[in-house]
């Protein structure tokens, strides 16, 4: 398929057909590996720059995963192709560090919403325009994180356009002081953690009608005070139960002829 830039279709190397509806993204090729090896079966369709991209199925059903690399510019890269290319539903799955001291490690932090300090998202709306998950996919991973029992908490987020850094300084002890008052700012105002990628990617997915969620899980050991991945799994295993919770979703929508799924009155 001819391209118009670099990145088109990942490099060239995707075409029509080869991405799911459903697409887990996440920042690392090794975690797309991860999401992948627990499918029913995979086909691994492209590996462009930071952009590797499976397709398989789980429960007989489609489902792809794209890695995004670090930062909002390729992530507006991946979610505009993935659209491009069929992607309906994205679930974004990473790792943080919280700052409130209210999570213990290992905890799920599920995004109501983003706050807009990434830069990228800028490029595409205003910066009053919201970056907010869609509800159908944050009822879905609050379903599936109280199935597989993991601790989790959903509220707002927030995007930067680098790491800070707010906690560790800078090259030469280097800390700039607008950085430690946008910290301060967040934390004040009840920000649960940050991230680079989420408030990209929310935009984008409501301005293109796209359904968009967040999960992130704590891995800031506060025993040892350090990064700790040991259970970086259980934002991939709540991930893909997310996505075959809005697979079944989807079903019942489309045997009652419903538009949307909303919690059930009793």
């Amino acid at each position: 398929m001819p391209q118009d830039y670099v990145h088109r279709n990942f490099g060239g190397k995707c075409q029509p057909g080869d991405i799911a509806p459903y697409v887990i993204v996440t920042g690392s090729k090794d975690r797309v590996r991860n999401l992948a090896s627990r499918w029913d079966d995979y086909e691994e369709i492209a590996d462009d720059y930071e952009f590797l991209i499976c397709t398989g199925t789980i429960n007989r059903k489609p489902i792809s995963a794209c890695s995004t690399g670090i930062g909002g510019m390729s992530v507006s890269i991946a979610i505009e192709e993935l659209a491009r290319l069929g992607a309906t539903t994205l679930l974004r799955i990473g790792v943080t560090s919280p700052l409130a001291d209210e999570f213990d490690y290992g905890d799920l932090i599920l995004a109501k919403g983003a706050v807009r300090w990434d830069g990228t998202s800028h490029d595409y709306a205003m910066a009053e325009y919201p970056a907010i998950a869609h509800f159908e996919v944050l009822m879905a991973s609050m379903v599936a994180a109280k199935a597989l029992n993991y601790p989790y908490k959903a509220g707002i987020i927030a995007d930067m356009a680098s790491l800070g850094p707010a906690t560790h300084d800078g090259y030469r002890g280097y800390l700039a002081r607008n950085t430690e008052i946008l910290d301060e700012s967040l934390r004040k105002a009840g920000v649960l953690n940050g991230t680079g990628e989420a408030a990209t990617m929310l935009v984008q997915s409501s301005i293109y009608g796209l359904r968009s969620g967040v999960i992130n899980v704590n891995l800031l050991n506060p025993n040892t005070k350090s990064w700790d991945p040991t259970e970086d799994d259980r934002a991939v295993i709540c991930g893909l139960e997310t996505i075959s919770i809005l697979q079944q979703w989807d079903d019942l929508k489309s045997k009652s002829g419903e538009q949307y799924t909303v919690p059930q009155s009793y």
